[in-house]
């Protein structure tokens, strides 16, 4: 792998993380995801990179979900097609063996909490956390080593955050 990619691919990685780490200090389910989308655009971009077409596809689902649950829009079983579409997807688009598989693992976590419209952000937040472990294994396996170590740090921040967050 060239050493300008995954430097590169880092520096998408770093910014997306800190947009990551920005969304966990939101109190609003609307601010989480919205800075939740412009973080996987930054991060889609580090994972091309560096080959992690998995990754790329869930962000990309994700991106999707996100926006419908940001506008409300909704339709009968929309969890169910969303995770039918991220098994198919994930593991097609899996180039790298079983922990490869962790991003559709997060997704289906996100799609679960995200389409559910009762959902509050503290549950986000919690959810967040639980992601970005995931994500943080995942990144040490393509080598998105800055993208790591932000998960770890973002996981610690969405726990806390949702800890302190009072609304239930």
């Amino acid at each position: 792998m060239d050493m300008d990619n995954v430097l590169m691919a880092n520096v998408l990685t770093i910014i997306g993380q800190l947009v990551t780490f920005y969304s966990s200090t939101r109190q609003n389910k609307k601010a989480i995801l919205s800075f939740q989308i412009l973080a996987m655009l930054f991060m889609s971009a580090g994972s091309l990179l560096l080959k992690g077409y998995s990754a790329i596809v869930m962000d990309g689902i994700a991106i999707t979900r996100n926006l419908m649950s940001i506008f409300s829009l909704s339709f009968p079983g929309q969890t169910y097609v969303f995770i039918a579409i991220a098994v198919i997807l994930g593991v097609g688009f899996n180039n790298i063996g079983p922990l490869g598989l962790l991003p559709l693992v997060a997704n289906i976590t996100q799609s679960i909490v995200v389409l559910n419209n009762k959902a509050s952000a503290r549950q986000l937040q919690f959810m967040f956390a639980f992601v970005s472990f995931c994500w943080g294994v995942y990144n040490l396996v393509i080598k998105a080593y800055a993208g790591a170590a932000f998960d770890l740090i973002n996981m610690c921040s969405f726990l806390y955050n949702g800890i302190r967050n009072k609304e239930k």
